[in-house]
């Protein structure tokens, strides 16, 4: 196991809690498990770390060391999970082992009223595996209750079953599902939405209100990704809407289900933003603004940045967008953690938008991670946004050399997708026909061309992002703002 990736990925409070855990566990003063942490910690090699510990080479004493410094990791890691887990959760099996040990003590009557306590809490929850547990407690002691109508135990066993099972088809077809998202380059061909339906009904899945919170937030998240790589949010809206509006049938949202709740209205602010119907993107934001400040606004620096970012790019689409930059602007300058990355690309498209390309390349250069990394981290379409944002952006600085190598790499890094991505494909082309001959712009023959691509008519379904991009071309063609342009075709 690799400790230093487990240690590094620690923040400064985690850190501190670590090390405590380690100070309560040592029983002598000279153990050398704290001083190898820190070792770790600050990035030493790990070649050299038994010479720093010891004075010399001992590689069979820091090996040793290393083995329980991790076997201590573990613990900590488990028993702060355990500890910070949903408290509700934990307390319903806490109260069927209670109720277990009191029936073997002959308590019958305090064990009986904590198992109801607990079959109760965990219906709330849709905790269909602690109900199992529950049941086949009461199944087990029914003999000592003969008030306790055992058809009627049986049917809510049986029914909890088939809804376990429910979930465990779904938790199946959702591996499937994003294992075929990621890995399956060639989905863009046979249609996203087709193979996410396709794989649900293999799995015999029908959506209606028995799913719990958790699944409707999966079955969201599926169709919210394969709708973002799609980028078909009108052909999915109908599907994530069916959905929601089983969520509304759930009342009373308990603790443990408020975080799939709060990810559940995120999801349909982004959907309506995307089929640009600005006012239910605005009202969903509000109800999801409403339940991140519940609990003492328990879930707001979690959602925060999620909120803010289809905000901004209400107000943007809206002709707000000095609100959107503003906004945004605020939030970097205030944040005290790294602002997301998806957060800094809208502000690139904002002040891109707004003819600020020296503002949108300096944004731009603040992403410093490997390409490698925001692939793994984003996905390969957040990718392309920014390499097709940074072109736009180096063209009209006229950086000439930065585009053509830009434009290069972006022609052989993104070859099979542009081959199957008809959007991208013919975006590419009219780009790099502008850039190798500035003055075709004025050749009535391909204007005419581009303009029969890209009229309000052919993008009026068309995603939200791909028209902004589109609506660049006509702006350069055009030789008009490109903000205005693209609000023009919206």
């Amino acid at each position: 196991m690799d400790i230093t990736a487990i240690i590094q990925s620690f923040s400064t409070e985690g850190s501190k809690l670590f090390k405590a855990y380690l100070r309560s566990k040592n029983r002598r003063s000279d153990t050398k498990n704290l001083t190898l942490y820190n070792l770790i910690r600050k990035g030493t090699p790990l070649k050299d770390i038994d010479i720093l510990l010891y004075g010399s080479p001992n590689r069979n004493a820091y090996h040793a060391l290393s083995k329980r410094l991790q076997d201590s990791l573990i613990d900590f890691i488990a028993t702060q999970n355990f500890e910070n887990e949903t408290s509700d959760d934990m307390q319903v099996f806490k109260w069927i082992l209670a109720a277990r040990i009191l029936y073997e003590q002959d308590l019958h009557k305090p064990a009986q009223k904590l198992l109801k306590k607990a079959t109760q809490k965990a219906k709330d929850l849709d905790l269909h595996t602690a109900l199992i547990e529950s049941y086949h407690t009461q199944f087990q002691y029914s003999h000592l209750h003969p008030e306790v109508d055992l058809q009627e135990l049986t049917q809510a066993a049986q029914l909890n079953q088939q809804r376990f099972i429910q979930q465990e088809q779904l938790n199946m077809a959702y591996a499937h599902i994003k294992r075929i998202l990621i890995f399956d380059e060639h989905l863009l061909k046979k249609g996203i939405q087709k193979t996410v339906e396709e794989i649900l009904a293999a799995f015999h899945i029908e959506i209606n209100e028995t799913f719990t919170f958790k699944s409707l937030y999966q079955l969201l998240e599926i169709i919210n990704t394969a709708a973002h790589l799609d980028h078909n949010f009108g052909e999915a809206l109908p599907f994530i809407t069916h959905t929601y509006n089983l969520i509304k049938k759930k009342e009373n949202v308990q603790e443990k289900q408020r975080f799939y709740h709060i990810q559940v209205l995120y999801f349909m602010a982004n959907a309506h933003f995307r089929v640009r119907d600005f006012a239910q993107a605005t009202h969903y934001l509000s109800l999801m603004n409403t339940e991140m400040n519940a609990e003492n606004g328990k879930w707001e620096s979690r959602f925060r940045e999620n909120l803010l970012l289809i905000n901004s790019f209400v107000l943007n689409y809206s002709g707000t967008s000095s609100l959107a930059i503003t906004a945004i602007d605020n939030h970097i300058s205030t944040s005290t953690k790294k602002v997301d990355p998806d957060v800094l690309l809208a502000q690139v498209v904002f002040l891109t938008q707004q003819g600020e390309h020296k503002a949108a390349l300096s944004m731009l250069n603040k992403f410093k991670h490997t390409d490698s990394w925001y692939e793994e981290r984003l996905g390969i379409d957040w990718m392309i946004k920014r390499d097709l944002l940074s072109l736009i952006i180096y063209y009209e600085l006229e950086y000439i050399d930065l585009v053509h190598s830009q434009l290069r790499s972006f022609k052989r890094k993104y070859k099979k997708i542009i081959l199957s991505e008809v959007r991208l494909e013919r975006f590419i082309k009219v780009f790099s026909q502008i850039f190798n001959d500035p003055t075709i712009v004025k050749e009535s023959n391909f204007r005419e061309s581009v303009m029969n691509q890209f009229t309000v008519a052919s993008l009026k379904n068309e995603d939200i992002f791909m028209v902004s991009f589109f609506a660049w071309i006509k702006a350069t063609l055009d030789n008009t703002k490109l903000y205005e342009t693209t609000l023009a075709l919206l």
